[in-house]
């Protein structure tokens, strides 16, 4: 059977099934200082995906924002803006990238969709802080958590210029492994709402800690429930090989 996937990122792509982009349908603007590790991922100086700051060197997003399967894209075209709720298209706190690390990133088998930037320079002091990630994150049981972002307001829409969050309800392996692979990958759904392009790259936080990578949703923007879940990369399975490369 064939069925919808897309990268919750900026740009439609085909490849066996559909892919297009991702920001947090009905969210709601996030406060200052509520979560000071997100930064926007610029292409061109243009939104085009998420982030979070690992340390003053080193930035986690989705491999497919970035990588083509395990091959670093050209990393002068990118940069991250830290240290704002509302993103600009101007250089403001701005940090170039220097080098693009992709895992094992497949994006036929939407696995490893994990990348780390290494910036040109270390951010400088203000009032980010680095992402809390988590070495561990059993879901036998449903949880709750929020996701954030800067995507599309709705299906077909604008970018958010506002950092959204929006809280969601985290499936159980049961739900999320009829269909998807648990050791890869987290799956969520919400009352109204969920991520969309523009999202890609961005965290999926429960008690403060980052415990996914916005990767892909299976139908329209805002769609997220257990037959159309969002799917987030799972990162204690990764957790390793991102400690790895970000404190080189």
């Amino acid at each position: 059977m064939v069925f919808k996937l897309k990268f919750v990122l900026c740009f439609v792509v085909i490849i066996k099934t559909v892919y297009a982009n991702s920001r947090v349908v009905n969210g709601s603007d996030a406060e200052e200082g509520e979560f000071p590790y997100a930064v926007s991922l610029r292409r061109m100086n243009s939104h085009t995906c998420g982030g979070t700051i690992l340390n003053e060197k080193y930035i986690l997003t989705a491999a497919h924002c970035v990588c083509r399967d395990q091959k670093a894209q050209n990393s002068s075209l990118f940069s991250i803006q830290y240290d704002l709720l509302t993103i600009t298209t101007e250089p403001t706190n701005v940090v170039p990238v220097k080098e693009i690390h992709c895992d094992q990133f497949s994006s036929e088998k939407l696995i490893f969709d994990s990348a780390v930037l290494e910036l040109e320079f270390p951010i400088p002091q203000g009032k980010w802080k680095p992402v809390k990630i988590a070495k561990n994150f059993p879901t036998e049981k449903r949880q709750t958590g929020t996701i954030i972002g800067w995507g599309r307001l709705y299906h077909g829409g604008p970018l958010s210029k506002n950092l959204q969050k929006l809280n969601v309800d985290i499936y159980s392996d049961e739900t999320c492994g009829r269909k998807y692979d648990i050791k890869h990958h987290i799956c969520f759904g919400a009352m109204v709402g969920g991520a969309c392009n523009g999202d890609s790259g961005t965290a999926l936080i429960v008690d403060d800690v980052q415990v996914g990578i916005a990767s892909f949703i299976t139908d329209l923007c805002g769609i997220a429930n257990e037959m159309h879940p969002n799917v987030y990369s799972r990162i204690s399975t990764y957790y390793e090989w991102i400690q790895k490369i970000s404190e080189m």
